[in-house]
């Protein structure tokens, strides 16, 4: 396969750098990437060349605009990737969307899908119909195998990255799920699986609103509340690697009631305060993602009870989080999911964070990844990376 000869070839530290620059930045001239990296052009040239050779890169060239009398501007010469030097597939599953989609490698859709599953509870459903429908999809689209690279898949819950399982998923019922390996098994492909937090983090400082960041605490606010905080590049984990589950994190509410955050503050909580607890308990996840997305989209038209739910818990989250980021004072915090879709929610979550931090103000934007599309291409900008030059917070394989 294609995949096993360019993983080998971007094997050293030197063409992996290379190949990022090229990625994230091209069309980048051969100069500008040997300045980045204290690389001589020599150098860059002779890592390029068998990565043009292998059809990943291309040479593009570019008049300037400095034309005179004398004749036509000078041409300079770029280096980009080849949008055919392969295709790439990328999965979400989440309780809001589950899609698929392929990309060639300048993450332009090729193909894509919103699969609307029933039943998310049950795993070996949900993983035989993703490959089912990814395998269909890949044989229609595309001709030459030999440039399939592998696919990435982001999931909502906690991840082992090493192993590629599913640790916990409160939103899908899922606990101890080894999906990777399922995926591989069936579908013979390679296969990187992430959690739908660190997808959001990662994707956004790569190529997104906070793109070249190394500081940044991403919050997906949909049923649950999740996070994911990069420090100086790196993604923090922690224990069991829980520190994306703070939604369950014990904290004080209304008249000293002590209660978790996602009873404040998530879509789950917003629901409850519309239904009850009885009635909502009642309802599957699919029922309450319905009712969640209709919420959006009565605050989004000017529903006053709606407009009031979003600002009070929107303020919840922020007052919780603002003590956090006095302790890591990251550069940005990104916020995504069906609730970054509100104006009032965000707004007033930045509202309680600028009024606890005072001066010490942080950038609070919201992520262009929140709907079915844009969150494909999230999966597959986190494919080509990948499997053009691997993830550099990460070590694991």
């Amino acid at each position: 396969m294609r995949w096993d000869r360019t993983h080998g070839n971007l094997g050293s530290r030197n063409q992996r750098a290379v190949m990022e620059e090229i990625v994230l930045r091209g069309p980048v001239s051969r100069t500008e990437i040997a300045q980045r990296l204290d690389l001589s052009v020599a150098s860059v040239s002779r890592i390029v060349s068998p990565l043009l050779n292998a059809g990943l890169v291309r040479v593009v060239q570019e008049v300037a605009d400095d034309t005179s009398d004398a004749g036509p501007g000078r041409r300079h010469v770029y280096l980009d990737v080849d949008p055919g030097g392969g295709t790439v597939l990328g999965i979400r599953i989440g309780p809001t969307f589950q899609t698929l989609v392929l990309s060639d490698l300048k993450n332009r859709l090729l193909s894509g899908t919103e699969l609307k599953l029933e039943r998310l509870d049950d795993p070996d459903i949900v993983i035989r119909r993703v490959a089912d429908e990814s395998r269909r999809m890949i044989d229609r689209n595309v001709e030459d195998r030999s440039r399939f690279l592998g696919g990435f898949l982001m999931i909502a819950g906690s991840v082992d990255r090493t192993l590629g399982s599913v640790r916990y998923s409160h939103s899908l019922g899922w606990r101890d799920v080894p999906l990777r390996s399922k995926l591989v098994d069936i579908l013979d492909l390679p296969m990187r699986v992430e959690s739908m937090t660190t997808t959001f983090a990662l994707a956004e400082t790569r190529f997104g609103a906070v793109r070249g960041q190394n500081n940044v605490l991403a919050l997906v606010c949909s049923l649950q509340i999740g996070a994911s905080l990069l420090l100086d590049g790196r993604l923090i984990e922690g224990y069991y690697l829980a520190t994306g589950g703070i939604g369950n994190m014990m904290v004080t509410g209304k008249n000293g009631k002590i209660e978790t955050l996602n009873s404040l503050a998530s879509g789950y909580g917003i629901l409850r305060r519309i239904y009850g607890d009885e009635a909502l308990s009642g309802m599957s996840v699919s029922e309450q993602t319905d009712a969640l997305l209709d919420a959006v989209e009565r605050d989004r038209d000017g529903d006053p009870k709606m407009a009031a739910l979003m600002t009070e818990t929107g303020y919840a989250l922020g007052w919780r989080i603002a003590q956090f980021l006095h302790l890591v004072a990251p550069q940005s915090v990104v916020v995504a999911g069906p609730l970054a879709v509100s104006s009032r929610y965000v707004g007033a979550l930045r509202d309680a964070v600028d009024e606890m931090l005072g001066t010490a103000t942080v950038n609070i934007v919201t992520s262009g990844v929140v709907g079915p599309i844009s969150g494909q291409s999230a999966t597959c900008g986190m494919a080509i990376c990948e499997y053009l030059f691997g993830n550099p917070a990460q070590d694991s394989p």
